[in-house]
């Protein structure tokens, strides 16, 4: 799919590039859409998405990380219904059956034969890829790493402040009191939604947001 050879095959995440991400990640979606059209054991895959992928270091070992969910309505979107806390669950059975027919695809021809490959649901702390995804979470702190250095840094733990889907291309903007970051969605490596909890500072930083949308109000731009 990539490679006329093995020369260029990667075990680094370090060499992972933006066109890089996206090939790889069409080429996993391909693959599931091409799973359901030749049929399924458990038909809850037909309901499957690979919402994202992540190239990661693990106990010091390469890992392929590939985020399935199955997906939230527009209902959910609306309530502002968060990735984790939408009815999403995934069986062992259903990533089982998709992890077999993934490695008998060159979807993942790219990567050497020592990185493992592991799927799984987006855990406690969901990554976000989508359009949907950044609308289901808007009022949460996300933590960003970008391709490119924004305003002279490439890693943020902000609330997400608001989306502007009518702009091209689209931006989400990140808040961290009086700051306000503009990120282009293209722009983005790797986002999280961080869980609260009682030690957190994500707790103080989602209070100062909600002081912060009483104020000026924090909205959604999607069209």
């Amino acid at each position: 799919m990539y490679l006329a050879n093995d020369t260029n095959k990667i075990s680094d995440p370090r060499l992972l590039t933006k066109q890089l991400h996206t090939q790889i990640l069409q080429g996993l979606r391909k693959a599931l859409a091409d799973l359901k059209e030749v049929g399924v054991e458990n038909p809850g895959i037909l309901k499957m998405r690979v919402r994202n992928w992540l190239f990661l270091y693990e106990e010091g070992e390469p890992v392929v990380d590939i985020i399935l969910d199955k997906g939230y309505s527009l209902a959910d979107v609306d309530a502002r219904i968060v990735p984790r806390q939408a009815e999403t669950t995934l069986t062992f059975d259903e990533c089982t059956e998709f992890h077999k027919y993934l490695l008998s695809t060159t979807a993942l021809d790219i990567f050497e034969d020592e990185v493992n490959i592991r799927v799984g649901s987006p855990g406690s702390e969901p990554t976000l890829y989508d359009w949907e995804d950044y609308e289901a979470s808007v009022g949460d702190v996300l933590k960003v790493e970008t391709w490119e250095r924004v305003e002279g840094r490439s890693k943020f733990t902000m609330v997400l402040a608001e989306i502007c889907g009518n702009k091209e291309p689209k931006v989400i903007v990140l808040a961290e009191g009086a700051h306000r970051f503009e990120i282009p969605l293209e722009e983005i490596k790797a986002a999280f939604v961080l869980p609260f909890h009682s030690l957190s500072k994500s707790v103080k930083m989602a209070k100062d947001a909600a002081r912060q949308k009483a104020r000026n109000g924090a909205f959604k731009k999607s069209k």
